[in-house]
Order: C-alpha cells, then structure tokens, then sequence
C-alpha cells in the first residue's frame, strides 16, 4: 500500500507540473505584429549646458533596427528612422512591429539626429569652436548607444552615453589681483584643440581627432567662476594653453608642460587661481561624465 501512495503521488505531481507547464504557455502573450515601444535617457549625466535628462525631448534622434531573418521588412526593420518627441517618443515614417516573440532584434541610436548618414562605422562629427552658448554646447554634445539586444515584448532601452569629452574650468581670482573685487572674466578660450572625429555608431566610440589647432570659447555655467566645453577624445602634447580675458582686456594664460588626454565619456575638471604672472603647473584628473569632479589644483600666479 506504502508503494503504491508514493507512485500516485509522484504521478499527480508529475500531472501538476505539466499542467503549470501547460498554463505557462497559454498566459504567455503573443507579440507578433504588435508595436515597438521606447524607453529613451541618458545615464550618466551632469552637464550643465547640453543635453540634460529633460532636454532630450526638445530634439530628435536617429534609430537603426534589424529584425534577423525578414528580409529588411519596413515593418520590422529601419536605416536612420527619426524619433521624436510628442507626448510621447514617436518613429517617424510607421510604427515598428515585433515579428515573433522569439525574434533575434539588434537596434542602435545617435543623437542629434541628421538625415544623411553615408556610413554608420565612420560618422564624421565637428564640435563647435564658439561654445559660447547653451545651444552651441548642445549642438556639440554628441550622444549615442552602440549596438544593443531586443527582448521582444518590451521597450527599447535607449540609454544615451557620451560619446566625447567634456572639460570644466573653475575660476579663482588671486589675492594679489588688483581691484579684484570689481574685476570680471568676459572671456574664457581653450586653444590648441583638435575639433572633429568620426564616432563609430555601431560600437558607440569615437576615433582619431582632426581639423587639429582651433580655438574653443568655454560657456559660462557660472559667470567669473565656472565653464565648460565639449571635446572630441583627443592628446594634448604639452600644447593644452588656457587664455581668460578680463573687463580691463588683459589676457592671462595658462600653459600646461605635461601630455593631457582627454577620453570618451568623460570629463575633467581644471582649477586655475588667477594672479598675475607666473604660472605654475599642476594636475588635471579625470571622473566618468556625469560624476561631479574636483580635479587637481593648476595655478596661474
């Protein structure tokens, strides 16, 4: 008797499982031919001009989608679709279809967007010499997601990363500055800078960097304190030079002797003391973008 409860107890369980088995497959949805939703930020993020979470909606951005085995269906499949904002993330030109629940689905994006873009590996990107503006920051801002995996069923996670580099400068004027409480800076410039690159969509990096020798006007987050500028990923061979104009016209420069590189995705934070005219070298260090940074004290005197 013994016998027989274990084996009529094993069987009902075995009875159970496949029933559960059973109730699994017929609760799970069938997503084919139902739309592709977004999920659309930017992580990390600090900027003070440029791209915030919230600005991401004043643009648009360029989505790239591959649904394996479909022959490049429009429905199921899009080269540089435009995204906007509109109560609501909209693809522009139809909405995206899952194809079947076990769909293999790649995606990638980039913003801003452009409507021409003649090789995906190798997009060429120029920031702006005059950052002197919270536009012209934005504008120089690239961002972009590298390639990605779909679960079908669920929204595109379009995580935004930086595909540059951002440099802060903070300010402090010198004790020995003369009438340093009326004096201002009206200008802050980076020279020396090399200004282009091309940015890898696919892989979300950025290459070597061009059009070498230009200067950059840094935008004031904090007038007379803090600025800021976007950079492609460049090296500084002991040629980083940092000229602050003042309301009198006089120029003071910094001059760094060391190498200093600048990588994606992060942002380096320079701290100038200005006096009068020796300058002493410091460091510059380096934090992911998106993570406030002290960096190192360099000294104009």
């Amino acid at each position: 008797m013994k016998k027989a409860n274990i084996l009529a107890t094993a069987a009902l369980a075995t009875l159970l499982a496949a029933c559960s088995n059973d109730s699994d497959v017929l609760n799970t949805p069938d997503y084919a031919d139902t739309p592709i939703g977004l999920n659309v930020n930017v992580g990390p993020m600090a900027t003070r001009a440029g791209y915030e979470q919230g600005a991401l909606t004043e643009g648009s951005f360029g989505l790239y989608l591959t649904t394996e085995g479909t022959n490049s269906d429009e429905r199921y499949n899009c080269t540089n679709r435009e995204v906007k904002y509109d109560n609501g993330w909209t693809i522009q030109g139809g909405q995206l279809l899952w194809k079947s629940n076990d769909a293999t689905v790649t995606y990638y994006a980039y913003l801003p967007y452009t409507g021409t873009v003649s090789d995906a590996a190798n997009y060429a990107f120029t920031v702006k010499t005059d950052q002197n503006s919270d536009s012209n920051v934005k504008a120089s801002d690239f961002l972009c997601t590298g390639t990605q995996t779909a679960t079908p069923g669920t929204a595109l996670d379009i995580n935004f990363q930086h595909a540059l580099s951002k440099l802060n400068v903070t300010l402090t004027k010198g004790t020995e500055l003369e009438d340093r409480q009326n004096l201002t800076f009206t200008s802050v410039k980076l020279s020396n800078c090399a200004t282009a690159t091309t940015v890898n969509l696919t892989a979300g990096t950025a290459g070597t960097a061009t059009n070498s020798g230009q200067t950059i006007t840094l935008y004031a987050t904090t007038p007379n304190e803090k600025y800021e500028c976007i950079l492609v990923p460049q090296t500084f061979n002991q040629t980083l030079k940092v000229e602050i104009t003042d309301n009198n016209g006089k120029v003071y420069t910094f001059k760094s002797d060391h190498e200093l590189t600048f990588s994606s995705g992060k942002q380096y934070t320079l701290n100038l003391t200005v006096g009068r005219d020796k300058v002493t070298t410091g460091t510059i260090s380096a934090d992911p973008w998106g993570n406030e940074q002290q960096g190192g004290d360099l000294v104009t005197e």
